[in-house]
């Protein structure tokens, strides 16, 4: 609806107010501009909003994927045997060490031989076994016992003839005095079900092996 603009005058006055009025716009048209630039400005405004929030979703999603290069890595755990190192060595003791070490590193873990140690009749390359005994002998005690011709005790361990009671197969203990392949074989699953023979003493828990049978086998065995 369109206003009219009153106007007084003469004659001429209401052909004048009427061409006033054919120029002006009427209100409906106003509104109508004003909506159509308000409409403009809004969509505009809602685009730029949209695509700033879709461009910080992305990043926040890309933050909440991505791993976390802090995390620490897993470590591996070493399984740990027990030697009980004696004799010709620094620091006797009982030693835990990683599991495939040799008998070297055990030597070395007690401080290393001393001066008067005599290591040629030990085998220092050997794999370590969990509760094993390893006893290094002096120089004395290796010629006093090549000049008896047999070793019993701790110094039989440093002949190079016995049978180490510990590592060997079963061809190897059917080599001493008295032992065939069942007893052989009975040692073999035993230091398999209750560990390795920390003396040669312990040699009697077998079933089969009494007093007199390790009488017998004392000279020729070690561990």
């Amino acid at each position: 609806m369109r206003s009219e603009i009153p106007f007084s005058g003469g004659r001429g006055g209401g052909s004048v107010r009427r061409a006033i009025n054919r120029l002006m716009p009427s209100a409906p048209a106003k509104i109508g501009a004003v909506a159509l630039v308000v409409l403009v400005v809004a969509g505009v405004g809602w685009a730029a909003f949209s695509s700033m929030r879709a461009s910080a979703f992305e990043v926040y999603a890309d933050e909440a994927v991505a791993p976390s290069s802090s995390e620490p890595e897993a470590v591996e755990v070493k399984a740990q045997v027990y030697v009980y190192v004696t004799g010709a060595v620094a620091n006797p003791g009982v030693y835990s060490l990683d599991e495939g070490l040799r008998v070297c590193d055990a030597v070395e873990a007690a401080g290393g031989l001393t001066e008067d140690a005599d290591a040629s009749t030990v085998n220092l390359a050997r794999v370590l076994s969990d509760g094993e005994h390893i006893a290094l002998p002096t120089k004395a005690e290796v010629e006093t016992a090549l000049a008896q011709g047999s070793a019993g005790g701790t110094v039989g361990a440093a002949a190079s003839s016995l049978v180490n009671i510990n590592t060997a197969d079963a061809s190897a203990l059917e080599t001493l005095s008295g032992v065939g392949s069942a007893t052989a074989q009975a040692i073999i699953s035993d230091r398999e079900q209750n560990g390795p023979f920390s003396t040669i003493e312990d040699l009697m828990r077998v079933d089969g092996i009494g007093e007199k049978k390790f009488a017998k086998l004392k000279d020729s065995i070690c561990v």
